[in-house]
């Protein structure tokens, strides 16, 4: 049969489990007055000395709460709890065994007590001096001093010695270059040698040589053959009648003297294909047509041929095509215009096999022009050529000599 433990082995227990941490120490204290105080309550009586009743042990399980996980129960609204109260607690001497050493009550822990956490921090007794940052300083690095070899190279110049720059031999070298310097300069600028290509007595090939000079666009040049020479017509002039001298009768019996006829004397009459007559022919032309340019109508047909070249700036038109275009562009534009040709510049070539001639002059123009509003005046170096019936073939300015503009 077991033996029941005793309360000092349930207080050892207690402890031990205390130093464990098991349970906390309000629960050991909890314990223990529960241990003490149902000790006090019952106190032992008086019983034979044979058999000595020992206090109830309560078991640890009895004691210490389990931690098991409860059950939830449905709330129920829960009476105000009233704080018990505590009744003084008394401490028993513990029961002494006399085959264990003595037992020394243990010093009652105090309760721990939450500390109150204040809002305002309190303020300091003390308060250590401020630190300044120190400004950071590299510690200083001792200098490496380095063996002496011959593998390293001084890159820096060394300093002149006296017997380096009293060396003769640099002396002579310096003055030489100099004087070197001003020979080439003075034999460049006092030298005066005469060209050899403009005093040579010889001539090279290269002196021969001829390079034909450039021409730029020209005008559209006519190649005229030469002019055959002036036809002239001889003829016989008519003779007043002469009295018939008297007959000799005597003498007519006998043989009859021959009729012995002079030659007529040949005389040269005005031809209208004459150079006098065909530049009359052409200047008469030329004015009336420049006349007739002044004002609308115009009637190209009297002055131009049934087919011509070129008119200003129509090519292989003809008449009718010409007087339609001055109708619509040049008349409506050109007001009050007056074109005449300048005096002395008139020169007439010679006709060549077909009969044409080549006229050419320079031709002054006065007009308002009315897209612009103002009076224009040109000078303009013109080319014409006529056919065998002094018309107009071909027209054209080829420079224009003066172009002003005023208000």
């Amino acid at each position: 049969m077991e033996k029941d433990p005793s309360p000092l082995d349930t207080l050892r227990q207690l402890k031990e489990w205390l130093d464990a941490g098991t349970i906390t120490p309000q629960e050991f204290e909890t314990l223990k007055r529960k241990l003490l105080f149902s000790e006090n309550a019952s106190p032992a009586a008086p019983t034979p000395p044979a058999t000595t009743d020992k206090p109830p042990v309560i078991a640890a399980d009895q004691i210490y709460p389990t931690y098991s996980a409860p059950t939830p129960a449905p709330e129920v609204a829960r009476p105000p709890v009233v704080p018990p109260v505590t009744p003084p607690s008394t401490t028993s001497a513990p029961v002494e065994d006399p085959m264990l050493p003595p037992i020394v009550p243990p010093a009652e822990a105090p309760r721990a007590e939450a500390p109150r956490v204040s809002t305002t921090p309190p303020a300091p007794d003390f308060l250590p001096p401020r630190k300044t940052a120190r400004p950071f300083a590299a510690a200083p690095q001792p200098e490496q001093e380095y063996a002496a070899n011959d593998t390293f190279e001084d890159d820096t110049f060394p300093e002149a010695t006296d017997a380096a720059s009293r060396n003769p031999l640099t002396t002579v070298l310096i003055v030489g270059g100099i004087v070197a310097l001003l020979a080439i300069v003075a034999y460049l600028m006092l030298g005066n040698k005469e060209s050899e290509r403009l005093t040579s007595t010889t001539i090279t090939a290269a002196d021969t040589v001829s390079s034909r000079p450039e021409t730029g666009p020209q005008a559209e040049q006519i190649d005229l053959p030469p002019a055959a020479a002036p036809e002239t017509v001889r003829v016989a002039p008519v003779l007043p009648a002469t009295p018939a001298a008297p007959t000799d009768t005597v003498g007519q019996s006998g043989a009859t003297a021959p009729a012995t006829t002079s030659p007529a004397p040949t005389t040269t009459t005005p031809d209208p294909t004459t150079e006098a007559a065909a530049q009359t022919r052409i200047q008469g032309v030329l004015t009336a047509f420049y006349e007739d340019m002044q004002a609308a109508p115009f009637a190209a047909s009297t002055y131009l041929a049934p087919q011509v070249e070129r008119f200003y700036l129509m090519q292989n038109t003809t008449p009718t095509a010409v007087a339609d275009e001055l109708g619509k562009t040049y008349f409506p534009e050109f007001l009050e215009a007056q074109s005449q040709i300048e005096p002395g510049t008139l020169k007439i070539s010679p006709p060549v096999n077909d009969g044409s001639r080549v006229a050419t002059y320079v031709e002054k123009l006065q007009a308002l022009r009315q897209s612009l509003q103002k009076r224009q005046q040109t000078r303009a170096q013109v080319r014409a050529r006529f056919d065998k019936n002094f018309k107009i073939v071909y027209l054209r300015q080829e420079k224009l000599l003066e172009n002003t503009f005023t208000e």
